[in-house]
């Protein structure tokens, strides 16, 4: 078996619990790389949704599970948090575990675990949104984020959008700050395709990388990608079980 090791090194400057992991993954008989190994069974992420979001992309092109153990504050992706961690291993390799399938979008020819938002906080901007192709509304707004169920936790959360079930097939589009009373969120299906057209040049931001900026009236496409990200799980913690521990809800 070969799993991989990635680590947020400002998590765990030290590297010593990533020591740790390694130690007990080569006691266990298990070949370890660091280097994003794409022959892996498994990646060990140590850190937290960032880190996740992070390796995903990668481990979503090349059918890698993720493994999650948290050493930051939120983790809404990870399996357990630091003290649990080497328990959480020993239960993965005795195959006591399942995966979950997160649906994954693409824009530009990049994918997107959480959200692509197109926009910049702080300036508001005009934009057509058309879903399947119909122009839905135009809207004044510091710009508007396409979410996966996955990311309805975050950036689409504190604009006012809704939660979604992580194994949900759908995509909730939400305004950011809109200039209007009546614009609302809108939940859509996971086979519909969105196109934002900005008035205005902005940037392109997905799982909070910015990967380029909007040419005026020039529509960036959001949709389903063919690929989705495989997270494993050793608890059978419900997203509201999550919410409260992070006092969300």
């Amino acid at each position: 078996m070969i799993a991989g090791i990635i680590t947020n090194k400002e998590k765990d400057p030290a590297l010593s619990y990533t020591a740790q992991v390694r130690e007990f993954l080569i006691g266990h008989g298990v070949s370890i790389s660091e280097n994003f190994p794409t022959d892996a069974d498994f990646w060990v992420v140590l850190g937290g949704d960032g880190t996740m979001l992070r390796c995903a992309h990668l481990a979503a092109m090349h059918d890698i599970p993720l493994l999650g153990i948290n050493l930051g504050t939120l983790g809404f992706l990870t399996d357990t948090e630091k003290p649990d961690g080497l328990e959480v291993l020993q239960k993965v390799l005795s195959g006591e575990y399942e995966t979950e399938k997160r649906m994954m979008l693409e824009a530009e020819g990049h994918l997107a675990l959480n959200d692509v938002f197109v926009g910049a906080a702080g300036g508001l901007k005009t934009f057509d949104l058309y879903v399947n192709g119909h122009l839905l509304d135009t809207i004044r707004a510091d710009g508007i984020i396409v979410a996966t169920p996955t990311g309805s936790t975050a950036y689409s959360l504190s604009a006012g959008g809704p939660l979604l079930m992580p194994g949900g097939q759908m995509m909730v589009v939400t305004p950011v700050c809109p200039h209007s009373l009546s614009t609302r969120p809108l939940v859509i299906g996971a086979e519909d395709t969105v196109r934002i057209v900005a008035h205005q040049a902005c940037p392109i931001i997905v799982d909070g990388e910015n990967i380029g900026e909007t040419q005026p009236h020039i529509g960036v496409f959001v949709c389903k990608s063919m690929h989705s990200a495989t997270i494993i799980k050793t608890t059978h913690a419900h997203l509201y079980d999550v919410l409260r521990k992070k006092k969300f809800i």
